[in-house]
């Protein structure tokens, strides 16, 4: 039950209850909420602390209204490992989830100047930009800079139909053999803002991502913009002993 004289507001106590049970499986996905008058007699509480109540959860993407039908558990969202040496595209077909890739920027061979976290800061690398979409929403942009020495030659590969690990595999047999990602949430500018249909100045997750290749340390850096409301990113863990 709810206790009115802790600190803690009437409205996050009934949110903490709910998050709970929702965890728990009492409230299983799909599952309708109690409307905000059932609750609101249940905890002998107004309308609107429970409205708050709900408010909090559906910022939290625990629960979504649905217009004349009431307030439901909402399923988690679909888990993408986002640190996979196969490629991108695969860490989603993995999933079962069928993509469309849109070239933004072909590959050029272009001079990186003002990036000091990039490896190829000062010189020159191939780039890529590319959009993926997956269940018809813009879900994640790429930004990817490749060593032009070692990738001789990509920029005759139409990867609009191609896939960039594949073409790596099979043209210039090659695999990654380590890499790291930091993670931050930023800003994204204003055209990756309106690629991914978000509003201005919306903090999104982006990965910066570094792959090694077979003497080729750093050979691609790659910059992801990843919206998280459709999808939950993930990265899998391996063997820590």
């Amino acid at each position: 039950m709810l206790n009115p004289s802790s600190p803690v507001p009437l409205y996050h106590q009934l949110a903490e209850i709910i998050s709970d049970r929702i965890r728990s499986g009492e409230y299983p996905p799909g599952q309708a909420i109690p409307s905000e008058t059932a609750l609101a007699r249940q905890y002998h509480i107004g309308r609107p602390t429970v409205r708050q109540a709900m408010d909090m959860l559906a910022h939290k993407k625990l629960i979504q209204r649905r217009r004349g039908s009431g307030t439901f558990v909402q399923s988690p969202a679909p888990k993408v490992d986002l640190f996979s040496l196969a490629g991108t595209s695969q860490a989603f077909f993995t999933r079962g989830i069928e993509i469309e890739k849109t070239i933004v920027t072909p590959v050029t061979r272009q001079s990186v100047n003002g990036q000091p976290d990039n490896p190829f800061n000062d010189a020159s690398a191939y780039f890529l930009s590319r959009l993926i979409r997956a269940q018809n929403t813009p879900v994640l942009k790429e930004d990817i800079f490749l060593d032009p020495e070692l990738f001789r030659g990509l920029d005759r590969v139409d990867l609009g139909t191609e896939s960039l690990s594949r073409t790596v595999a099979e043209k210039y047999h090659l695999a990654p053999e380590n890499g790291t990602q930091v993670f931050t949430v930023a800003v994204p500018d204003s055209s990756t803002a309106h690629l991914l249909g978000l509003k201005p100045n919306v903090p999104i997750l982006t990965v910066f991502r570094e792959l090694d290749f077979p003497d080729a340390p750093r050979a691609v850096y790659a910059a992801l913009y990843c919206r998280t409301d459709r999808f939950a990113f993930s990265q899998t863990i391996g063997n820590l002993s």
